[in-house]
């Protein structure tokens, strides 16, 4: 099974004092248990190491990146001109919604790769296309 994972669920993840660490711990053992395969994208990395080094620390996210290239579980999708023209034509055409442009190049990825659940705790993510939000 192939679960697409976001900025959001690899913070709570990583940071102890993020409110859905517990849940995202238990749902990642899990699910990892069960042989799922992550799937993100490098603009998902580049946000959450972002993300980690201005609310955390330069280490926490260094170490982050190492763990994941470590790790056996995720795949990182590079976002190609294509994905970036269909994510733009998604952020255009969703003016009604504060999606940022890297959850529309995370939805343009889903879309590409036929995924349809992501573990994440952006409610975007539930307002796009019928996505499910997971855990």
């Amino acid at each position: 099974m192939r679960i697409f994972i976001d900025t959001g669920a690899f913070i709570a993840l990583t940071d102890a004092d993020d409110d859905n660490h517990t849940p995202a711990r238990n749902y990642y053992k899990d699910s990892v248990e069960k042989g799922t395969r992550f799937i993100t994208t490098n603009f998902v990395i580049c946000e959450t190491m972002n993300y980690l080094r201005a609310k955390i620390s330069h280490n926490v996210s260094v170490i982050f990146r190492e763990n994941l290239k470590k790790s056996g579980s995720f795949e990182i999708i590079s976002i190609t001109p294509l994905l970036e023209n269909t994510a733009f034509a998604i952020f255009k055409q969703y003016a009604d919604k504060d999606f940022s442009f890297t959850d529309c190049t995370s939805f343009a990825a889903m879309k590409s790769l036929k995924v349809s659940r992501a573990f994440a705790f952006d409610k975007h993510f539930g307002q796009y296309d019928n996505f499910s939000r997971l855990p």
